[in-house]
């Protein structure tokens, strides 16, 4: 072989490695920015979501300091703050979704689900608030560490005295709904199928 085709074969394969490398090169680094993009973007819009949880927190939190509880025992229908109050879990609930992970959806969800089993707190409406005021300062802590990057905290001992109240509530009510419930006699069964 000539030595002129031997040189230009070579340099004609180093040229085909370079440009393979250098297209590899070009999209593992495109591929690495896209990635850490994304990563970005969901950073940011976790941030967002928490900061919307929290000001609905804060919000709710303003919100039962300035209720003055009626003194009646609950009427069926809600009183006025019942009604905001819920709109602002809704929105924390739904803020919550758009957080990557589940780690903080994990954590302040049970608290969020207990918040709206307010009813469950006591006879007065002195009771609803004093739980919910709890809760959402449950939330918010929890809340405010997962933003400052800090360990998210387990719920507070009064958060799970709550969650058991309000268990044992509900179970003695069951209890009792199935003591009330007649049995039916065998006259009285249906036997239309």
């Amino acid at each position: 072989m000539n030595a002129d085709i031997v040189t230009a074969l070579v340099g004609l394969g180093g040229a085909l490695v370079g440009a393979g490398a250098s297209i590899g090169a070009a999209w593992l680094s495109q591929r690495h920015q896209a990635k850490l993009a994304e990563a970005t973007r969901l950073r940011d819009l976790g941030q967002l979501a928490i900061d919307l949880a929290l000001s609905e927190l804060i919000k709710l939190n303003d919100l039962l300091d300035s209720t003055t509880p009626p003194t009646d025992s609950p009427a069926i229908d809600p009183e006025p703050w019942e009604v905001q109050a819920k709109v602002h879990m809704r929105n924390v609930e739904l803020a919550l979704l758009r957080v990557p992970g589940r780690v903080v959806y994990a954590r302040v969800l049970p608290t969020l689900e207990l918040a709206k089993e307010y009813r469950w707190a006591g006879p007065r409406h002195f009771h609803y608030i004093q739980m919910m005021r709890l809760l959402a300062g449950d939330m918010i802590t929890a809340l405010s560490a997962y933003t400052r990057g800090d360990t998210i905290p387990t719920p507070d001992r009064a958060v799970v005295q709550t969650r058991a109240l309000v268990e044992r509530r509900k179970a003695a009510r069951v209890a009792a709904f199935l003591m009330e419930e007649p049995a039916l006699d065998d006259e009285e069964e249906d036997t239309t199928m």
